[in-house]
């Protein structure tokens, strides 16, 4: 029971939040002041933690620009080459009071040529404290750039982008009610674009937003061979300037913020324009984890199913009132985790994830996605 116990705590501590990150700009960094030495080979991550009792390190990559293909980490296109992954390293120092750790990240704009150097920075702390039982780690994307063009040959200058996906743990130890996880995101990004030249500006484009997320997971209770665990989570984000409800450093490279072609107002692209009533969406959903081992095999399971609302605001923009009405979904998702471990320091893992997270757009309202690789645990130095 105590075996099957302490496999479930860690496979949860990684689910929901890029297990295996090596380590990504956003919150992944929450499980590395616990990992142990290790080199990981994904499809979409490859990296190492090497150290001891008290001190260690990490460096490594990881796909994650939205327009990169899955696995590639130097890409060659029609406009150059270009490192489509984020370059991660960091340092940490361990004890059982105490620890604290230090990263970083540069992830590229995955359609711009190398010679453009149009990329984001993120610093990452990271605490640990009371036997590692409340963890915290603040990434903080910070993205300033001069010039770019984007794919359509529109200038984009003075690009200043800032967010952060700031992630608290806390295991309380106690099984009714073992598990409480925070996420506060907050996001801000400005530029001007010009379609013609760099001295006429036509736009000043200007997008912030706030959202958070609560996790609350209870009974946490062996039933026959398995182990359940279930959690609520309650997720909000609104948009305080522009449509989008989450901004990021890198947004606006991306894709047009918020999404919405076919929205003849466009706050985003007017600086002034201000909201009667923000857009927003809030998801609340019920989830069962379930676990499951063996002595080589070990599987993860997690459903889902709940409720999404997505509003996109109410505003007068020149003397015109629009006022969007609030849109209804059922959210639900199946994710799940296998690991294989033939030997004791070897393991294959396999990742999956369906859900309709795009469920307002048009087409399939399906999203999946699904990675693997292996684990090579390594001894302390």
């Amino acid at each position: 029971m105590k075996k099957i116990f302490l496999i479930m705590t860690a496979l949860l501590s990684m689910s929901y939040s890029s297990i295996f990150g090596m380590y990504g700009d956003q919150d992944d960094w929450i499980d590395f002041l616990t990992d142990g030495n290790q080199f990981r080979a994904r499809m979409d991550q490859l990296g190492f933690v090497l150290g001891n009792s008290t001190i260690k390190g990490t460096f490594g990559f990881r796909t994650q620009s939205s327009l990169t293909q899955l696995g590639y980490i130097l890409l060659n296109n029609n406009v150059g080459t270009y490192l489509g992954a984020t370059i991660s390293g960091g340092i940490g120092y361990t004890s059982e009071a105490f620890s604290i750790g230090l990263g970083y990240n540069y992830t590229t704009a995955s359609f711009l040529p190398a010679s453009y150097n149009f990329g984001s920075h993120t610093p990452v702390l990271m605490i640990n404290a009371l036997n590692d039982n409340l963890r915290i780690v603040i990434p903080v994307q910070i993205l300033v750039h001069n010039e770019s063009i984007d794919q359509l040959g529109y200038y984009r200058d003075n690009y200043l982008g800032i967010s952060t996906d700031t992630q608290i743990r806390y295991y309380t130890g106690i099984d009714a009610f073992n598990e409480i996880r925070l996420y506060v995101k907050y996001g801000q990004l400005g530029y001007k674009i010009n379609p013609h030249d760099t001295q006429n500006y036509t736009e000043e484009v200007l997008a912030r937003s706030f959202g958070f997320e609560t996790r609350f997971y209870f009974l946490n209770t062996a039933v026959g061979n398995v182990t359940i665990n279930p959690f609520i989570k309650v997720a909000y984000n609104t948009a305080l300037h522009g449509f989008s409800t989450m901004v990021r450093a890198l947004d606006g490279m991306y894709e047009e913020i918020g999404g919405y072609s076919n929205i003849t107002v466009s706050p985003q692209a007017n600086i002034n324009a201000k909201w009667d009533k923000n857009p927003y969406d809030v998801t609340v959903q019920a989830v069962l984890g379930v676990t499951a081992n063996s002595d080589i095999v070990s599987l993860y399971v997690e459903p889902s199913l709940g409720y999404k609302a997505k509003y996109l605001g109410k505003m007068q923009y020149e003397k015109v009132n629009y006022d969007f009405k609030v849109n209804h979904y059922l959210s639900w998702g199946a994710y799940a985790e296998l690991y294989i471990t033939p030997v004791k320091d070897l393991e294959w893992d396999f990742e999956m994830d369906v859900n309709n997270s795009d469920s307002d757009c048009i087409g399939i309202p399906v999203s999946f996605a699904s990675t693997t690789g292996i684990t090579w645990y390594l001894p302390e130095f």
